[in-house]
């Protein structure tokens, strides 16, 4: 609960309410996918009696229409909701303001302590070049002495003086050059401190403003609670880890608001409900048919008269369209609550909230795809086991021993599922496809206009030093058309067909120990009536 500051002001005469202008701010939020709950909670002294309470510095973009008030306390009495002829917003500053308003000053203030130290140093060039004026005109002057003494002394002080004057101002124009380089550092200082100003005070917002009318049966403290819907999202984002046979899921989620109002210190909450979803069943209509009889040929339809086109119009049928955050599952959807006050401020802030992290165990296997790769890829498959779904992201970073290796699209894995997720290649296991010649002893290609017959091996070899569990995927025709025969034999005979309801996608398990290799040959054959093409 957040205390406000009060200002009261005491209306004239006894029957009318006090008025009391309170400041609040974001207490707690409440995030959807597209929108955000925002709640503020503002507690004040109160006495007996009516009373209207102002709250000034709402967001200019909220909709009356999903603004809430409670009250503990009070009994509520009408709401006015205003975006014109508002209070304005109070003045007071953060300390971090006053702060880098403090380190403006101070950065101007050197430049102008350097400015006058600048300017003394060329007063006195200006007075040493005015000196050695002086001197050069003294040598010129008609009254000067006539002997030769005199005018010795006279041209040796005037050398002499001359001399001293030129290296002062020489001297002082050369400390204005090094007080000078001193300057592009304070301009950025100066730089510096109006960019951290402006990021501490966004350009201020239009505002809002409600007014609360309320009873209070008796004096005491009375809580409003307020809550609006605003502009704002939030999405998954994930760093998987796998590390033997552990599988770390570090779960994160990136929020953006767009509210007009910054969420200062804020009670986080993500929700996984869309509040503009479908939310009642879809409409269901009869379906009514008919029968009629057969459409006439378009030679037909020539011959007839505009009499036999006359007929009622048939009845369409309407269209039918067939650290660690705690998770809540009460109402639609889940809940998830930030472990942590966050802070996010409108319109530039994409904040990354950390979660929870969950660990799954993991069954490592590779996966080798011959006809397209070179090598097999590390898969790791894990169930996930936890009460809740696995939501989608776009944004899940793979890490193999904490190296990182890419990112990837994260697809929804229900609550009791197996998913398999890639890690890279494995270098060890190096992969070949061949497509066998007839001058092998075995018979390769063989075409003719109506049958094609081919063999193909494919080979898994490992380099390295550990032995490996492969799953070998391949592909075989099949036939959509009665008249096109296919037939197919493998040796060893694949583990599973139709892998994944892939029509001819086959899946042999192998295991490939340490300098061995493994291989598999598929035999196809197919034909089709004269005349036809294979496609």
């Amino acid at each position: 609960m957040r205390l406000a500051f009060a200002c009261l002001i005491l209306l004239p005469g006894a029957a009318l309410a006090d008025t009391f202008t309170l400041t609040s701010t974001p207490s707690a939020v409440t995030v959807y996918a597209g929108a955000g709950k925002v709640t503020r909670e503002i507690s004040v002294q109160l006495p007996a009696g009516r009373h209207e309470v102002i709250l000034p510095g709402l967001p200019r973009s909220v909709d009356p229409q999903f603004l809430r008030v409670g009250l503990d306390g009070a009994q509520l009495g009408t709401t006015q909701f205003r975006r014109d002829a508002v209070l304005p917003q109070p003045t007071g500053d953060s300390g971090a303001i006053e702060a880098a308003r403090d380190a403006i000053k101070a950065a101007e203030r050197a430049l102008e302590d350097l400015d006058d130290r600048i300017r003394e140093v060329e007063l006195a060039a200006v007075a040493a070049n005015a000196k050695s004026g002086f001197l050069g005109e003294l040598g010129a002057n008609e009254g000067l002495p006539t002997d030769v003494d005199s005018l010795r002394a006279l041209a040796q002080m005037i050398g002499t003086e001359t001399l001293s004057a030129a290296q002062d101002a020489l001297a002082a124009e050369r400390a204005a050059r090094r007080l000078n380089d001193e300057r592009p550092d304070l301009e950025r200082d100066l730089r510096d401190a109006r960019a951290a100003l402006a990021a501490l005070t966004p350009p201020p917002e239009e505002t809002s403003q409600l007014t609360i009318a309320l009873q209070a049966t008796a004096a005491g403290e009375v809580t409003i609670t307020l809550s609006y819907l605003v502009q704002a999202t939030w999405e998954p984002v994930y760093d998987v880890y796998l590390s033997g046979d552990a599988l770390d899921l570090k779960r994160g989620a990136m929020v953006s608001q767009w509210s007009g109002e910054n969420w200062q210190e804020v009670a986080l909450t993500l929700s996984t409900f869309a509040l503009d979803q479908q939310t009642r069943p879809s409409d269901v209509f009869p379906i009514p048919r008919r029968i009629d009889e057969p459409a006439p040929s378009p030679k037909a339809l020539m011959r007839s008269t505009s009499s036999d086109l006359s007929g009622a119009a048939m009845m369409e049928s309407p269209v039918m369209v067939e650290e660690a955050a705690t998770a809540s599952f009460d109402g639609p959807g889940v809940l998830y609550t930030a472990p942590a006050p966050v802070t996010v401020a409108s319109d530039v802030d994409a904040v990354r909230v950390a979660l929870d992290t969950l660990t799954f165990d993991a069954r490592r296997f590779a996966r080798a795809a011959p006809r397209y790769d070179q090598t097999a890829f590390l898969m790791a498959a894990f169930k996930n086991e936890t009460q809740e779904p696995l939501l989608a992201s776009g944004s899940a970073s793979l890490y193999l021993d904490n190296t990182l290796l890419g990112g990837m699209y994260f697809e929804q894995v229900p609550a009791g599922a197996e998913v398999t997720l890639p890690f890279g290649p494995i270098e060890d296991l190096r992969l070949s496809y061949t497509i066998l010649d007839q001058s092998e002893e075995d018979r390769g290609i063989i075409s003719r206009s109506n049958a094609q017959s081919e063999t193909t091996r494919m080979d898994i070899q490992n380099i390295g030093q550990n032995d490996w569990k492969v799953e070998v995927i391949a592909a075989v025709p099949y036939a959509v058309q009665e008249d096109l025969e296919i037939e197919w034999a493998a040796s060893p005979v694949p583990d599973l067909r139709d892998m994944d309801d892939k029509r001819g996608v086959l899946q042999w398990n192998t295991d490939v120990a340490a300098g061995a290799t493994a291989q598999i040959k598929i035999d196809v054959d197919m034909q089709w009536p004269e005349g036809m093409v294979l496609r």
